[in-house]
C-alpha cells in the first residue's frame, strides 16, 4: 500500500465526525454528541502519534526510516516547501525528517497545510499528501531520510 494520504479520505474524516455527531445528537442528545466529537478528535490525535507502531498492522507496512548518511557541504539549496493535510499520519514523520536534514543541508523550510486550501491543492495539482516541492520538481509520499536527501541535493529522480 501506498504511504500518503489522499485528499478525499482527509475530507472525508472532517465531514464524517461532525456529520456522525449531528446524527448521534438528533436521536441521543446533545451530550452525547459532544462525546462522539471527544472521542473523535482524541482517537485522531493518538492515530497520528501512534502511526509508526501501527503501520504495520494496518497494511501500510513499516515507515522506519534509512539515514540518509554523510552528506556533502551543499550547495545553497533553494527554498523546500511541504504540503501537510491535518490528519495525515505521514507528514508529521516527513517533516521530522526535513527538520533533521535542514540542519545539514542548509534549507529553508516552508510548511503549507492544504486540508483546506483549495486553491493551493488545484494549483499545484495535489492528489495526496505529504508532498514535498524543490525547484519545481515534487516528491509525493512517505519518504525516509536517505530518499529525501537524494531528492534535495538532485541525486535522486522525482515521484
Amino acid at each position: 500500500m501506498e504511504q500518503r494520504c489522499y485528499l478525499w479520505s482527509i475530507w472525508l474524516a472532517w465531514i464524517g465526525m461532525p456529520l456522525l455527531a449531528v446524527v448521534v445528537w438528533l436521536r441521543m442528545g446533545l451530550a452525547a454528541a459532544l462525546l462522539v466529537l471527544a472521542v473523535g478528535i482524541i482517537g485522531q490525535m493518538l492515530y497520528i502519534r501512534w502511526f509508526p507502531r501501527l503501520s504495520r498492522a494496518l497494511g501500510y507496512g513499516s515507515v522506519a526510516d534509512e539515514p540518509a548518511g554523510r552528506l556533502a557541504p551543499a550547495r545553497a539549496l533553494p527554498s523546500v516547501t511541504l504540503y501537510t493535510a491535518s490528519v495525515c499520519p505521514f507528514c508529521p514523520i516527513v517533516k521530522r525528517r526535513l527538520a533533521d536534514l535542514q540542519r545539514d543541508l542548509h534549507f529553508e523550510l516552508r510548511e503549507i497545510d492544504v486540508t483546506f486550501r483549495p486553491d493551493v491543492i488545484r494549483g499545484k495539482g495535489l492528489r495526496s499528501v505529504p508532498v514535498i516541492e524543490m525547484d519545481g520538481r515534487f516528491l509525493a509520499g512517505n519518504a525516509t531520510s536517505q530518499q529525501l536527501a537524494a531528492f534535495l541535493t538532485n541525486t535522486g529522480a522525482p515521484t
